[in-house]
């Protein structure tokens, strides 16, 4: 059994590393090297920052394309991921060369690879280019309280809207025919589709600002089930933001997300007979799943389409032994709170590795939390029985945002950025009908991970960092006081 303990605390480990990899100052934006440039992007679907700062100096090679030329040429993204603009209205987008980076006020950072004209049309294709490809230096900061009723829902490819049903809540066979779109508002959406072998539901309420998030996953393997379900109700916060560059490289990041609070209840259940446990080898398989589909929060501050997405995803890890197994669980967790990330250009790595192996958080950060643990038994198993999983709810995170069609074209790729994730993982381990002493522990682990990964917003000189910023665990063990399941 201690054997048992020693694997499930490692299985436990590995799956939060996995799912957790996310001047001056005015009212008014400054912006040197270009004018007049203000993001085409409605008003109702923005932050309002109550303070920002875009003071930069663009690298003499970049090029801007006026916000006046936007408002007037733009016409969208085709489903090849090409920026779509009227010819009579885009003639400085017309006189774009391959290989020059490019900012789309509002819409895109790029560097161009390809421009064509036919039909009264001008389009434009490019890579996504980042702040070091065209910034030389500056500073950009804001502060912006999150409203979820200011949010932009991106559903994965794939997944098709589920009507709400008189008697269910979620209906799960009157599937729309045509599959979603992105950049859709969000108000009282159901999703549903596949991510690799699991069928994904997702329901999003929002209420006065804040967000009522569900996410039920189901996983059928040669004849059991794995139905892993989180709830998350999240109030409104302010994400505060600063990016510091000199001589072409990101020199320091800071990313806080301030007064996050909400909650998440937590459930999960695993049932198989005597014909599909024990031996099946995919009854071993972990499965990490970062859902494909985002909140979007766009940021209005100076003409490169900052966003700020709001994710999920869920990490599962079975170690089934017996034919026969029925478990499962309820928990409960509180949270509030801040949780602050910087990365400098000097920043050791050395030094997240020793932070995030810590046991308390640093003082830079004041998140708190609580947890219940709701079910016990149930369970049914010849042998030993372990299992972990963990739901990342929410992971915040920052990015250069893209059109709708062309980041869905470039199968939403990850252009890293600071992230910040609060993890719940339940650990449950049970020694089976067959022991001598029978019991069961389960564990309840509340935690907060923030971090970098380099990407479009600085790749040159900051480093990758993660950092556990807080951590709490519950456990209990039924009966009380085995010291078999207490190892």
């Amino acid at each position: 059994m201690t054997n048992a303990s020693r694997v499930r605390s490692s299985l436990a480990m590995a799956l939060i590393a996995a799912l957790a990899g996310c001047s001056h100052s005015s009212d008014s934006s400054s912006v040197s090297g270009a004018s007049n440039i203000t993001p085409p992007t409605p008003e109702d679907n923005v932050l309002v920052p109550t303070k920002s700062v875009y003071d930069v100096s663009l690298k003499p090679e970049t090029k801007v394309i006026d916000a006046a030329v936007m408002s007037q040429a733009y016409r969208g993204a085709g489903s090849d991921g090409t920026l779509k603009f009227d010819a009579a209205s885009a003639a400085a987008v017309a006189a774009l060369t391959p290989g020059s980076v490019t900012i789309f006020p509002g819409v895109a950072l790029l560097k161009v690879t390809n421009v064509s004209s036919a039909g009264g049309v001008v389009s434009v294709t490019g890579e996504p280019a980042g702040l070091e490809d065209a910034i030389d230096h500056g500073h950009i900061a804001w502060s912006a309280p999150l409203d979820f009723k200011k949010v932009v829902f991106n559903p994965p490819p794939g997944f098709h809207r589920v009507m709400a049903d008189a008697d269910d809540l979620v209906a799960f066979q009157n599937l729309l025919g045509t599959p979603a779109e992105a950049a859709i508002s969000l108000s009282n959406n159901t999703w549903n589709g596949k991510v690799k072998d699991w069928d994904v539901t997702i329901a999003l309420t929002p209420t006065g600002g804040n967000l009522h998030l569900d996410v039920n996953a189901i996983k059928s393997i040669a004849g059991g089930t794995i139905d892993v379900h989180g709830v998350g109700q999240f109030n409104g916060l302010t994400n505060q933001t600063s990016i510091t560059l000199a001589n072409g490289s990101t020199t320091e990041i800071t990313f806080d997300n301030k007064g996050l609070n909400g909650s998440v209840d937590f459930n999960w259940k695993v049932a198989f007979d005597a014909d599909h446990g024990g031996n099946e080898p995919k009854l071993k398989e972990s499965d990490v799943e970062n859902l494909p589909f985002s909140l979007d929060f766009p940021v209005p501050v100076g003409p490169i389409p900052f966003v700020v997405k709001f994710k999920t995803g869920y990490a599962f890890q079975p170690a089934f032994t017996s034919k026969v197994a029925v478990a499962q669980g309820s928990y409960h967790a509180n949270f509030g709170g801040d949780m602050p990330m910087t990365d400098t250009a000097n920043a050791d790595p050395a030094d997240s590795a020793t932070a995030s192996a810590a046991s308390s958080p640093p003082d830079s950060a004041s998140l708190s939390g609580k947890g219940t643990i709701d079910s016990y038994g149930g369970t049914m198993s010849l042998a030993a029985i372990g299992l972990s999983t963990t739901v990342a709810l929410p992971k915040i995170s920052l990015t250069i945002g893209l059109p709708g069609a062309l980041n869905t074209f470039l199968h939403a790729p990850d252009f890293g950025g600071p992230y910040a994730t609060l993890m719940t993982q339940a650990n449950f381990l049970a020694t089976g009908t067959l022991t001598m002493v029978q019991c069961e522990k389960r564990e309840l682990n509340i935690l907060a991970v923030t971090g970098y990964k380099p990407g479009l917003l600085g790749k040159l000189k900051l480093k990758p960092i993660s950092k556990t910023v807080f951590e709490k665990s519950f456990s209990e063990i039924r009966p009380p006081n085995i010291t078999l399941c207490n190892h």
